[in-house]
């Protein structure tokens, strides 16, 4: 085994929308530092684009256009056969093409720099300075480093079952790996995967078995939408919903799993041919020997001042591998900016301010959010003002036959500014968008009244809320006697 001795001005563990984007503008701003971007795979895009919301989405299209054919008589088109065939190979070649169009791009953009090294490979810490990286091969090589970033990400729990079929369950890092699509598969848990999968794979034809341990599902959207998908979950002919269903064992029987669950006291089984986990994610701190680089951490993750910069000042980290960090690839790279900058200013100017952040449900219909929530509010004490306008009466939302959902804005009632909004509406995440620039921006309802939104847009729905908004407060200030003097001072006058 042969062992060389490197070193660089910055190292990257993780090559995916936490450690990739911070590379390459590091690099760009400093064109004589030389970076490494060691990654287990070798290629650019990390668990989004390989195993989480890129081939999701692309199982998602298929299944959005099957349900517009089931759709199409309501717009007026008829199909004299209402049959269609779903062709998986062809779903999982675009999931193929799609993913290295990705990939291929990024690494020619961080190769063509000149002073970017992507390397395959595991590291793990040896000093607060240097680092161990780990061949496929067999082989080792030692690294020095100036600076460093830890950017691996999270990887799904593993729920401790019983029995002699727990190794066949899957987490989503296998089921896109292989791409196999069964005829009946059982879902456990409750969150934003397990609903994702849920109903995109019931659209495309799957018999699925939906676990959950309690009553409700998604915590962390608003209960009236949470509550919605779970009545379509009900109505759903491919969707076997199990609420405060328990799962203790899994085991092999006949070719297929047996599952064994308690719900309601009562002890029951239940047959599928492949069982899918999403019982949440834990942080990629494991083998990292991170005690031996000085960096503080736990099983929630790594501790990182505002700034991300860890117990050792030469060190960042950022993304899921973070504690408290909000789980989303996108927040990870609007993050990275602030780390690119703060290594070349070599001073902690930027701070990434998670308080704006926005994120999708994609559900169906989806379920967008930016800022904060009503609870949220709450717990922080401040005073707001919580409205919401029904898609119901939007004309564009009408057209598309897709009039379900509304638009909620919380105000903060002193300055007027929208410091949260959740969207749920088939389009919601094409809405987030502006949603995240209405409170990243802190626009006043008054602002969002000026601008002009062209008719007929579902983003309409955006001025319609906030006048609805403003009237209301104005109706309120005119009931008050002393305005109203005021009002009849001025006319006079």
């Amino acid at each position: 085994m042969n062992s060389k001795q490197s070193k660089y001005d910055l190292v990257v563990l993780g090559a995916g929308p936490a450690g990739t984007p911070v590379a390459i503008e590091y690099a760009k701003l400093n064109h004589q530092k030389s970076i490494a971007l060691i990654d287990l795979l070798g290629e650019l895009g990390g668990e989004c684009l390989f195993q989480g919301c890129i081939p999701s989405k692309i199982m998602q299209a298929s299944a959005k256009h099957i349900k517009e054919i089931k759709n199409l008589e309501e717009f007026g088109v008829s199909l004299e056969s209402k049959h269609y065939k779903l062709a998986w190979e062809k779903v999982k070649q675009r999931k193929e093409e799609i993913l290295a169009k990705r990939t291929n791009a990024a690494k020619e953009l961080a190769c063509g720099l000149g002073n970017i090294e992507i390397i395959k490979g595991f590291a793990h810490f040896e000093t607060p300075s240097t680092l161990r990286v780990l061949f496929e091969d067999g082989s080792f090589e030692v690294i020095a480093f100036e600076k460093a970033l830890i950017a691996t990400g999270s990887k799904a729990n593993i729920a401790s079952y019983k029995g002699d079929g727990v190794a066949e369950v899957m987490t989503n890092d296998k089921f896109f790996k292989d791409m196999e699509l069964p005829k009946s598969l059982s879902i456990i848990g409750s969150g934003a995967i397990a609903i994702e999968f849920t109903q995109i794979l019931a659209e495309l034809g799957v018999s699925i078995n939906l676990f959950v341990r309690g009553s409700t599902i998604l915590k962390n959207i608003d209960l009236e939408a949470s509550e919605y998908l779970l009545e379509k979950f009900q109505k759903h002919p491919n969707i076997n919903l199990l609420l405060n269903a328990s799962v203790e064992a899994v085991n092999h029987k006949e070719g297929d799993l047996e599952i064994t669950y308690t719900q309601e006291s009562q002890k029951k089984t239940l047959v599928c041919e492949k069982i899918l986990s999403a019982i949440g994610r834990r942080a990629n701190v494991e083998k990292l020997e991170l005690q031996n680089a000085d960096v503080a951490f736990s099983t929630k993750g790594i501790s990182t001042t505002e700034a991300l910069q860890t117990t050792n000042k030469n060190i960042f980290a950022s993304g899921d591998v973070v504690e408290n960090f909000p789980k989303f690839a996108h927040t990870a790279q609007y993050a990275a900016h602030s780390i690119a900058q703060n290594l070349f200013l070599e001073h902690n100017f930027f701070k990434p301010d998670f308080s704006k952040n926005s994120w999708v449900l994609f559900s169906m219909p989806n379920f967008a959010s930016a800022g904060i929530s009503e609870v949220e509010a709450q717990k922080d004490d401040l005073e707001v003002i919580v409205d919401k306008f029904e898609f119901s009466s939007e004309a564009k939302s009408q057209i598309e036959n897709e009039d379900f959902g509304y638009l909620k804005f919380i105000v903060e009632k002193k300055s007027l500014s929208i410091v949260g909004v959740s969207i749920f509406h088939e389009e919601a995440n094409t809405l987030g968008g502006e949603a995240a620039l209405i409170v990243a921006q802190k626009l006043t309802l008054k602002e969002l009244i000026d601008t002009i939104h062209p008719h007929p847009t579902i983003s309409e729905a955006f001025v319609m809320l906030a006048k609805k908004m403003m009237g209301d407060i104005m109706l309120e200030k005119l009931s008050n006697p002393f305005v109203e003097t005021l009002l009849k001072i001025e006319r006079w006058i």
